[in-house]
This record gives structure tokens, C-alpha cells and sequence, in this order.
């Protein structure tokens, strides 16, 4: 189980962020802001720990960011960000363009735009197929381009218009939010 957690992480992170940016309404189950590592589907009646899960919404909220991505806090940061980003800025979530990598490993990664006739929407980017991804060397030239400046919900950095490689915008976590820097 220890080798397989880390590349479970990083599917789970990104299957969440698909599943809360794509067309359609949003679906999450009451007390799977953090990991739930049951062999069933959750169940909503289940009990959990409201508290410890307000108090990690806080800390997030003031500034704190998960040291890894296998923390539980990182799932909640992911599903706080992009809950909040469509109730906040839907303009961001109106239409649908697949976002194509470049590079030796453009196979791994999962893009869409949420773009509308207005310009860029929110952009969405989630690894896939991690460990094959680390034994074939990382992302290295890999690369996606950004047509506007855009700033990362999930870690606060800015990414210039232009090429810019994989490996940067998801230093720090395996997915990626993007929406256009005002």
C-alpha cells in the first residue's frame, strides 16, 4: 500500500478538480473534503469530524498550503478553490476547449478550458498515470500554452502568456487551477 498511496493521491486529486471544473453540476459526498479510503461509495448519513475540517478550511483560508499532496488538507483545498471559484466567477465556467500538451509526456496530462466567447476561462490541469509518468523520467519538455497571463488557485503563482512547461505549474501539486490574471 505505501508504494501505491502517493500515485493514489495524485489520481484522486485529479479526478476530484475534473469532476468539480467540468460542464455539469458538481456532485460531492458530506465528509469527503478530506481522503476517504472506503471500498465503498460514500455514504452522506456516514459520521465525521465537522470541527477538524473547519479548522483546515481556516488554516487555508489565512494562508497555510498543504506541505504534500497526500495530505488530507490538500483534498480540501482542491475542493474549497474550485467550489468556491465557480459560485464566484461562473463567467470562468461557460464553455469547453480541450487544452493540448506538448512534449515527451503530453500523454499524461488532462487539460480543459472553460473559455467563453469572452476570452479564457478557468483551465484545468490533472496529471494522469503517475507512476508511469515518474519511471519515464517526470514531465520534462512537456508544455501547454497559455494565450493570457494566468494565476494557479491552488498555490498562488502566475504564469506568464505564452509556452510555459508543465513541470513549472505543478511543482508544488499534481493538478492545477488556472484562471486569467486580472
Amino acid at each position: 500500500m505505501a508504494l501505491l498511496a502517493p500515485y493514489g493521491a495524485v489520481n484522486s486529486l485529479g479526478a476530484k478538480l475534473v469532476q468539480l471544473t467540468m460542464p455539469g453540476v458538481p456532485d460531492v459526498y458530506q465528509g469527503t473534503e478530506f481522503w476517504d479510503r472506503s471500498l465503498t461509495d460514500p455514504d452522506n448519513r456516514r459520521p465525521f469530524d465537522f470541527g477538524a475540517r473547519r479548522t483546515a478550511l481556516a488554516a487555508l483560508d489565512a494562508g497555510d498550503r498543504p506541505a504534500s499532496y497526500t495530505d488530507d488538507a490538500a483534498k480540501l483545498l482542491v475542493t474549497s478553490r474550485a467550489l468556491r471559484l465557480r459560485r464566484d466567477r461562473p463567467e470562468l465556467f461557460t464553455g469547453y476547449r480541450p487544452v493540448a500538451a506538448t512534449g515527451a509526456a503530453a500523454g499524461h496530462l488532462i487539460g480543459f478550458d472553460r473559455d467563453s466567447a469572452a476570452g479564457p476561462g478557468a483551465v484545468t490541469l490533472a496529471t494522469r498515470l503517475p507512476r508511469g509518468l515518474e519511471q519515464q523520467g517526470g514531465w520534462r519538455d512537456t508544455a501547454v500554452e497559455l494565450s493570457v497571463d494566468m494565476t494557479d488557485q491552488l498555490t498562488g503563482t502566475t504564469f506568464d502568456a505564452g509556452t510555459v512547461r508543465i513541470a513549472d505549474i505543478l511543482r508544488d501539486y499534481p493538478v492545477a487551477l488556472l484562471v486569467p490574471t486580472s
